[in-house]
């Protein structure tokens, strides 16, 4: 367990509006002392018309970049596999050296079957493609002339230099599919990543999940402590609600307690979704955890 005090984040979704409403947004959630923001990585519209259209993910990430100071940023979470590995690395390690190192690369490898339909992709393959593209990743982050020889794609004569900000990279997390215990993810998060994010989980799937990850891990022959969790949950503020309650619902000294009991459980992050609501909407909820929950979760 850190002896940090948890990183709370918000996933601001989806990336509408100007840019300079975006980074209005941005900043004012950096303002009110969030750890964290993220967007999202989708090319089709999702829920319908009230997410309409949306600016791509990677290039917003890249302005904000330059827009924010403090707070660390990232895409919670890109597919692995809708790039070229070798683009999503140089992207990657551009992004994390213009926020001066506080990039975090959110992974998964994708449910939408008509996005991996329009760009090409074969849907049953993305597991397999998504570690592979991992894998070459993390080999273009290591070398300034790597190599790489694979089912998916071979390479060699690439230039990655200068390397990412962060050493020996970012921070790697992966996702998995939500309201459920993944075990390709968290097979994934305990062998080749650096934090596991799994989303939407109640009490008991996060500490069973926890507790596999963990043992993935030492069975992997990697140390105590080479994965974070850094799980992903609605945020429900409103008034008291009763024992059947989800995480993080209801009173602000009832989302207090939640944090501190992840927390409690070793979670080094929480990172929640925002209402559906208009921007004006998410930050008053934002302003509304930053003022009557954060005091009661120290």
């Amino acid at each position: 367990m850190s002896d940090r005090p948890i990183r709370v984040g918000v996933q601001l979704q989806p990336q509408q509006g100007t840019l300079a409403k975006m980074r209005e947004t941005w900043l004012r959630v950096e303002e009110m002392g969030a750890d964290t923001v993220f967007n999202w990585d989708h090319f089709h519209p999702l829920y319908g018309d009230p997410d309409g259209p949306h600016f791509e993910s990677w290039t917003v990430q890249a302005a904000m970049a330059e827009s924010t100071s403090r707070i660390q940023i990232g895409c919670l979470v890109t597919c692995n596999s809708y790039r070229n590995a070798n683009l999503q690395a140089d992207m990657a390690r551009t992004v994390d050296h213009i926020s001066g190192g506080r990039f975090i690369f959110g992974i998964g490898v994708g449910w939408d079957e008509a996005e991996f339909k329009d760009l090409g992709l074969p849907f049953a393959e993305r597991g397999a493609m998504a570690d592979e593209y991992l894998a070459i990743i993390k080999a273009a982050w290591s070398a300034d002339e790597p190599s790489y020889a694979g089912r998916y794609l071979t390479f060699g004569g690439a230039t990655f230099s200068p390397r990412p900000a962060q050493k020996p990279h970012p921070p790697v997390w992966a996702g998995g599919a939500p309201g459920a215990l993944s075990a390709p993810a968290m097979r994934r998060a305990a062998t080749l990543c650096d934090g596991w994010h799994p989303l939407g989980l109640g009490w008991a799937d996060l500490e069973k999940g926890m507790a596999t990850v963990k043992e993935l891990a030492k069975s992997a022959g990697r140390p105590a402590g080479a994965v974070l969790f850094c799980p992903r949950n609605g945020l429900a503020l409103g008034a008291k609600a009763g024992p059947e309650r989800a995480p993080y619902e209801g009173a602000p000294d009832q989302v207090a307690a939640d944090v501190k009991r992840a927390a409690g459980l070793g979670c080094e992050w929480i990172t929640f979704d925002m209402p559906k609501a208009d921007v004006p909407g998410m930050l008053a909820v934002i302003e509304r955890f930053a003022k009557e929950v954060k005091p009661g979760t120290a």
